[in-house]
């Protein structure tokens, strides 16, 4: 008799319980040897679910296999619940397709279930549906511990992030996982602490990877953790090529430290924005973050590195190789009027300073002096700022929108950070309302009971969006109290950009940020007009995109700048 012993563990990692798969395996064995038989096959399925309809179980499938092609005679097995938990139906399906090739079944604890009488089979369909009664039990059960915790903000899977490491603490009446900074490799909570410095300092993400590849720091993928065999078999599959190359530092990988909540403290959920998944601040019900975790930096530090870092202009973004930064390029600010592209920097033989065109072919190559680029735009914004009358209406509105610019930029509290968040759940939950109220449409929801789980659900809904619309509100009020601009930007001055004024002051990333308040970005004509050939001025060749309110959204209604128009004459 050719015997296959099958064994399975829901866990992800096994044990030296009596249900792991060693022990399954091992009693299985015992069984056929007692019997005289001979085990010609040993499949066991780890970390793989007997109750979800959707596991995939290959072990599970390769004796089935074996099966099929006449290679078995009995298949043994600890209990019946280690072939399946689906219930009666899924059971009764395998022992047909078993006895279509003429294999017998065996369990070792459960001796008395034979499926060659009426009675036996009855037997063996009752201890499946018990089986998979179990395991809807354990699975609500499951479910509810996983809310509470949730509700705290503790943590119930996945491995901590870089540079951390899970502990069991009480909070409440729970006992669950918190992170706190990884006393066992404190070299990691350095690493991490480095990376957060590097990106206040406008350095890149790819940079920040390629410094740490250079010095040979071992990457996260490296870790004792992290290097399992399962995972470092997952990582090979995925590969396109076939050769073993080393995990290294990427770009991506700093990225999804530096965005962790958990590294300030907080309590973290996946959502999906766009294709792929983020992780985002956990909160309660009324909208505040959970912190049940101890981060590397403070909550409040890791809150402006992300808006830092969400900035859309990037206006502190650091230039690669020996490049100085510069006022205008290196930050998507500056383009050509002719091909749109981006504006880079470069050097005549006279050693003057210009902005070029990063793409000529076709026009010849576009620059401008950078002195007098960064001069006129500077000029014309610190004019308009000096000249606006609060007393008219158009300036009052243009001063109110910049204000609100600047006090989002200038929260610390992370209220911008909360506010993007708060709007992303709440389109989440419209477009979920949105696709209940067609499924009803179409006639999905007929029956009285269909339609009460209708309404339950479109009522959670509602007031989820109620919860998200007055968190919205609550953190507009909070930004509305902090809208000023700081007095000294308005004090008429003769020069504007001379010593003592703010502008002298500044960095040139300071300077970025201010004309980003004001400013959409640059565009610069040509030199020569094309009929005359003559010489164009410096302030006819450049084209201010003055910013316009975040609301105004109506192109028609949206005035058209007009072409190389001066805002001095404004």
């Amino acid at each position: 008799m050719r015997v296959a012993v099958y064994a399975r563990q829901s866990k992800a990692r096994p044990d030296s319980s009596e249900a792991s798969p060693e022990a399954q395996l091992a009693a299985g064995q015992a069984l056929a040897a007692g019997r005289g038989w001979e085990v010609v096959h040993a499949f066991e399925d780890v970390g793989r679910s007997g109750w979800d309809p959707h596991a995939i179980r290959p072990a599970f499938e390769d004796l089935m296999s074996a099966v099929r092609a006449g290679e078995v005679d009995v298949v043994v097995v600890n209990e019946l619940s280690r072939l399946t938990r689906k219930g009666a139906h899924d059971a009764l399906e395998i022992d047909k397709e078993l006895k279509k090739y003429g294999v017998r079944f065996v369990s070792v604890l459960e001796p008395f279930l034979d499926t060659s009488n009426p009675i036996g089979v009855g037997i063996f369909a009752l201890i499946a549906a018990l089986a998979k009664q179990d395991s809807d039990i354990k699975a609500e059960r499951l479910r509810g511990a996983k809310d509470e915790i949730r509700a705290v903000g503790g943590r119930h899977s996945s491995s901590a992030p870089y540079g951390m490491r899970a502990v069991r603490e009480k909070i409440g009446n729970l006992a669950v996982s918190v992170l706190e900074p990884d006393e066992d490799n404190p070299e990691h909570v350095e690493i991490v602490a480095r990376m957060v410095e590097m990106s206040f300092a406008g350095i890149s993400d790819n940079k920040i990877a390629t410094t740490l590849e250079s010095e040979d720091v071992p990457p996260p993928g490296e870790a004792d953790r992290r290097a399992t065999e399962k995972r470092m078999q997952s990582i090979r599959k995925r590969r396109v090529s076939d050769e073993d190359s080393p995990i290294r530092w990427r770009a991506q990988t700093v990225r999804w430290i530096l965005s962790h909540p958990a590294v300030g403290g907080f309590a973290s959920e996946r959502v999906k924005r766009g294709k792929a998944y983020v992780n985002v601040i956990a909160r309660d019900e009324g909208g505040a973050p959970l912190t049940p975790h101890r981060g590397v930096v403070a909550g409040a530090r890791w809150l402006e590195l992300q808006e830092k870092r969400d900035r859309r202009t990037k206006t502190d973004r650091q230039p690669g190789g020996e490049a100085t930064p510069t006022l205008l390029s290196g930050w998507r600010f500056a383009t050509c009027e002719i091909c749109t592209g981006s504006l880079g920097q470069s050097k005549n033989n006279g050693g003057q300073d210009y902005y070029m065109c990063a793409n000529p072919k076709g026009h010849g190559g576009l620059s401008i002096k950078r002195k007098d680029a960064d001069d006129h735009v500077a000029r014309c914004v610190w004019a308009r700022l000096i000249g606006a009358d609060p007393d008219d209406d158009e300036d009052r509105e243009w001063l109110a929108q910049t204000a609100l610019r600047f006090a989002l930029r200038r929260d610390l509290s992370g209220v911008q950070q909360e506010r993007c968040e708060a709007e992303a759940h709440l389109e989440h939950v419209r477009n979920s309302i949105a696709e209940l109220q067609a499924d009803r449409k179409a006639g999905l929801y007929r029956g009285r009971e269909e339609l009460a789980m209708w309404r339950a659900t479109m009522t959670q809904y509602r007031t989820f969006e109620d919860q998200c619309t007055a968190r919205l509100e609550d953190l507009d009020a909070k930004t509305t109290a902090v809208i000023r601009l700081p007095s000294e930007w308005c004090e008429p001055r003769e020069d504007a950009l001379g010593p003592g004024s703010p502008w002298a002051a500044w960095d040139v990333f300071e300077r970025r940020e201010f004309l980003a308040l004001f400013l959409a970005g640059v565009m610069v004509g040509p030199g020569r007009d094309p009929e005359t050939r003559k010489y164009i001025a410096v302030e006819d060749r450049l084209t201010l995109d003055w910013r316009r309110p975040p609301e105004d959204k109506d192109p028609e209604a949206t005035p058209v700048r007009s072409p190389r128009e001066s805002p001095m004459a404004r």
